[in-house]
């Protein structure tokens, strides 16, 4: 089966702050738990798009209140700070296709599937909170690429040599839709880009 992403943009430090300031009140894991309830029941068909991508458990939610559930709520409170934004038609295509074209694998898988998510809640995260989100996180959920990330592939896009193309037609449409996707990115450098691949 093809794999098919959504992508969206996301401002890291307003979203970030809020989710600290919500996680360290008095009431913190409860209030996290009530709002991430309450977005993952709302009818809006923008908060819909992202949450219905992502691997929770909700019925578990009414049971536990402790950080057992702690990065999945951290996914879903992310929704209302997303702007929807293009992301690749093909990113398998372009994980497999890049290093033909004399990309190194890493950097095609990376740009195809995104860092690790627990890098960026260690980015702008105090110290404690990110702690508690690693202690439950592991390192296979990735979805995120920063500015830098974003620019570097345009760059390295624009300097491949028309030629190689000549042994890899199907190639074309797959990287004029990533330059379209990451030229769309570019434009809002104080957010990053996350993704969500299905």
């Amino acid at each position: 089966m093809t794999e098919t992403s959504r992508a969206w943009m996301l401002d890291p430090i307003e979203f970030h702050h809020d989710f600290e300031a919500l996680l360290t009140a008095p009431d913190g894991l409860i209030d996290v738990r009530d709002k991430a309830t309450e977005i993952w029941h709302s009818t809006d068909p923008a908060l819909q798009a992202y949450v219905e991508l992502l691997s929770v458990d909700p019925d578990g939610w009414r049971f536990e209140c402790e950080d057992t559930h702690l990065v999945e709520w951290y996914r879903v409170l992310m929704a209302p700070y997303l702007i929807p934004t293009p992301g690749l038609l093909w990113p398998d295509r372009v994980r497999r296709g890049l290093p033909e074209l004399g990309w190194h694998a890493t950097e095609a898988r990376r740009l195809a599937k995104g860092r690790e998510l627990m890098c960026l809640a260690e980015r702008h995260l105090d110290a404690p909170v990110a702690e508690r989100l690693r202690l439950r996180f592991g390192w296979s959920t990735k979805g995120w690429l920063d500015h830098d990330d974003i620019t570097s592939a345009l760059d390295r896009m624009r300097r491949l040599d028309r030629h190689v193309f000549r042994d890899h037609q199907d190639l074309v449409p797959v990287v004029e839709n990533a330059f379209h996707v990451l030229e769309a990115a570019a434009a809002k450098p104080d957010h990053v880009f996350l993704t969500v691949v299905d």
